[in-house]
């Protein structure tokens, strides 16, 4: 039988970066939930005035695009880390 390895600092801080990398794109996709909620709230009131209808809408495109754009980004860029940490890992 195998000892168990025994754990470093490294160790430590490679699970911390681990924990916090993916607790990040969690919570990237549950705020981009959130605000996009929030922001048709506001878009839905517009969007029953006749005089700002046609613009609000315009508006709700581009704000939902570039949101969406913004917290994905979040959460690739925190998932990739988090595939680096995981290959650090196994280096070991």
């Amino acid at each position: 039988m195998m000892a168990p390895k025994e754990l470093t600092h490294r160790d430590w801080w490679l699970g911390m970066a681990d924990l916090a990398s993916a607790g990040a794109a969690a919570t990237a996709g549950r705020l981009e939930q959130v605000h996009l909620s929030i922001a048709d709230e506001t878009f839905n009131v517009l969007a029953r005035i006749p005089v700002t209808r046609p613009v609000s809408q315009r508006v709700r495109q581009i704000h939902h695009g570039i949101s969406t754009l913004s917290y994905r980004s979040v959460s690739a860029g925190a998932l990739a880390f988090n595939m680096w940490l995981a290959r650090q890992v196994s280096k070991d």
